[in-house]
């Protein structure tokens, strides 16, 4: 009678503490998830009956400093069935025709930052409207902006903002600064009054395999061309107290070098106390470019406020550097953790992969069971290219302003991986993150095999220097260009004071051996290529067309085109 009142006891708190051996929320019988999702799917919101007019403002830069004069608003008023504000007594046949005008009022408190009529069109996005930054203190200030359409005089549309004015750095550390219309970063060093763009192109490095043996080791990496170092703090980076007299000379040589760093702070959760320690020992170091603060939360199920907790605190701190972090789920809470960072990593790692059985587990996988290395994925390139339109159209929906940058898979030959990627699949991955508005590249892993080490280092000399740099990150982006003659081509162009890159990226592991033409931007004519900045193939301009006679498997060209 004894045991079994214990056990009836047992059983009870043991309901009351929850299930043992599964995450809250995920219901289970005999040990097994038997719901058709396990949660954290992002959910649409519900589809308007009538078209809605998402009007939205924000700065151009995420940050300003006491001495930037001028700068520009960017205005949206897109119409979506999701997002956004309806017109009243409107219905879809009533709803005024795209291309109405909106007139403008902005205002920073009861100051209007616009002295002349400004308006936009109905339907339309990023619209630049310029305005005085010297009007603006230092602080964060409240902006509001009301829209009246055309016809509709007694009907606004209303959106806020807030743009940062911070005060001048007195030390030598740097600031930097993301462009809210086109993604890309600057970073602005000591006194110096320069905004330098920078397309942010590395692997991921683990202290204990490289950078331990000598200082050295950041000569030998700068020399390969890469801009960014990201040491992942492996070994004795781990310890506490943190080994600050070993690490300050790598700062200090980085800097010398013109690295910078993506700065891992691989915060515990629990315990935010090292992290804190480390943001107040380097965030007025020069070689400081932007902090990493999680590296796929999602996967660990960590709390879903940790990565905001971790981003508010870091803010609260130092506000001239922006904060990222890196996710690997599909689907699992993205809102919730993506919220701690401006800058978000995906890492997809398709390559020798068996997407639909653990190996590893010798499990299945699907959409909520199994773990086979790359989540929800079909084992191609294309899961890189989903991976970030989707995290795109996330962001879309939620309204809100995220950059993206891609990790590239750089390793192999272990755990879910059979095989280490080709050079050619590696420039592939590269370029097809590119081509889907990744804004800095950071592969896992270096070291690597030489092969891929080689083709990166070439791919650096061209993506970390001009005119490549001033393409990517301060230029509109077309996806998805139209291609004749192939079907798993992926093409995109950026256009630039009247000059076109345009990339070219063949998915296909097969050689095309017919004409292949790619049609340029509407109302985009060039006259010729003015300059190959990667590929072998031959290609010929006709007007808004690009044509090639062949093109080989898992071919890319990167091309510079003149204006016609």
């Amino acid at each position: 009678m004894f045991s079994k009142f214990h056990l009836a006891l047992a059983t009870v708190l043991s309901l009351v503490e929850g299930q043992f051996n599964s995450p809250p929320g995920v219901d289970i019988w005999c040990g097994k998830a038997y719901r058709d999702t396990p949660g954290g799917w992002f959910e649409e919101p519900p589809k308007s009956d009538i078209p809605l007019v998402n009007f939205k403002i924000r700065p151009r830069m995420n940050l300003y400093l006491e001495d930037d004069t001028t700068s520009s608003f960017v205005v949206d008023a897109p119409v979506s069935w999701y997002v956004g504000q309806a017109l009243p007594n409107s219905n879809t046949s009533m709803f005024p025709n795209h291309g109405s005008e909106i007139t403008l009022e902005i205002k920073a408190g009861n100051t209007s930052l616009c002295l002349n009529k400004t308006s936009i069109r109905l339907g339309s996005s990023d619209n630049e409207i310029p305005f005085d930054l010297s009007s603006l203190t230092a602080a964060s200030n409240n902006i509001t902006i009301l829209g009246s359409l055309e016809g509709h005089k007694n009907e606004t549309f209303t959106a806020t903002t807030q743009v940062a004015k911070l005060p001048l750095r007195s030390d030598n550390g740097t600031v930097t600064r993301l462009d809210n219309l086109y993604g890309g970063l600057s970073v602005r060093k000591g006194q110096s009054k320069e905004w330098t763009s920078l397309f942010p192109y590395t692997y991921y490095v683990q202290w204990s395999l490289y950078w331990d043996a000598n200082v050295s080791t950041l000569d030998e990496f700068a020399a390969m061309g890469y801009n960014v170092i990201h040491i992942v703090p492996t070994g004795d980076l781990g310890d506490t107290p943190f080994p600050w007299d070993k690490f300050q000379p790598y700062l200090d040589r980085a800097d010398e070098l013109g690295l910078y760093f993506m700065y891992d702070v691989r915060w515990d959760y629990t315990n935010l106390t090292t992290m804190i320690d480390q943001i107040h020992h380097l965030h007025n170091h020069p070689s400081i470019l932007l902090w990493y603060t999680a590296d796929e939360p999602d996967g660990k199920s960590n709390p879903i406020n940790s990565t905001l907790i971790a981003y508010n605190t870091i803010k609260a701190i130092d506000p001239y550097h922006p904060v990222s972090l890196a996710l690997n789920c599909r689907d699992f809470y993205y809102a919730n953790y993506s919220a701690g960072a401006e800058i978000v990593l995906e890492d997809v790692y398709p390559i020798g992969i068996n997407a639909s059985y653990s190996t590893v587990y010798n499990t299945p996988c699907n959409a909520t069971y199994g773990c086979c290395g790359c989540d929800d994925c079909s084992g191609s390139f294309t899961d890189i290219s989903t991976r970030l339109d989707e995290y795109t159209y996330k962001d879309s929906i939620l309204d809100r302003q995220k950059i993206h940058w891609a990790a590239p898979q750089a390793f192999g030959n272990e755990t879910f991986w059979s095989r280490h990627p080709s050079a050619a699949e590696e420039v592939v991955m590269n370029l097809l993150s590119v081509n889907h508005a990744a804004k800095g590249i950071v592969m896992w892993d270096f070291p690597t095999r030489v092969d891929i080490l080689d083709v990166t280092n070439r791919l650096a000399a061209v993506l970390t220097r001009e005119p490549v740099v001033g393409f990517l990150v301060g230029a509109p982006l077309t996806q998805r260009l139209k291609v004749v003659g192939a079907g798993n081509i992926d093409a995109a162009a950026w256009i630039k004071d009247d000059e076109v890159l345009v990339s070219i990226v063949n998915l296909d592991y097969s050689n095309t051996n017919s004409s292949i033409i790619v049609s340029l931007p509407e109302g985009v004519m060039a006259a010729k290529v003015s300059k190959s900045f990667w590929g072998d193939a031959a290609w010929s301009v006709d007007g808004n067309k690009l044509s090639t006679d062949s093109y080989k498997g898992l071919e890319v060209s990167l091309l510079l085109l003149e204006p016609k």
